[in-house]
């Protein structure tokens, strides 16, 4: 049976008429500055553009007429390797954005929080302990699953 990889990409798209000259700057001053995510040229044009946001996944945003539509909950969530890395995270976020959640400090280590800014998804910030880059058993999953 195949086994997944890993994620490649999250598409979501925005109203037409926002991925203006000012907004994809604002966009590289948060995200870049605080995340390191940068623009992958190829095939970028004027009602969308391409983010690298870390090992081999990628985030696709496009303006569209009708554009999507989220609540509070549909999120995504990125693996950092450390506690210090979440804390000094949220206090970058927290100086820019008003939507930003506590750290929730979970039995095991685990430690998470999410933001909106800028994008119709939330974004949720983890550290599991253990190595994130193994396939070590995660609090969601059951020994040998």
């Amino acid at each position: 049976m195949p086994v997944t990889m890993g994620l490649s990409h999250i598409a979501v798209s925005l109203p037409d008429g926002t991925l203006t000259p000012d907004w994809r700057s604002a966009f590289f001053d948060f995200y870049g500055g605080i995340f390191g995510w940068t623009e992958i040229e190829n095939g970028a044009r004027s009602d969308r553009f391409t983010v690298a946001i870390g090992g081999s996944c990628y985030l696709n945003i496009r303006e569209r007429q009708e554009p999507m539509a989220c609540t509070e909950y549909e999120h995504f969530g990125l693996v950092v390797e450390s506690t210090d890395d979440v804390e000094r995270l949220w206090a970058q976020v927290n100086a820019v954005c008003t939507d930003v959640d506590d750290i929730r400090h979970r039995p095991g280590g685990t430690q998470a929080f999410k933001f909106l800014h800028m994008l119709p998804l939330t974004m949720e910030i983890q550290y599991f302990p253990g190595d994130a880059a193994t396939a070590s058993p995660r609090p969601w999953q059951r020994s040998g699953s």
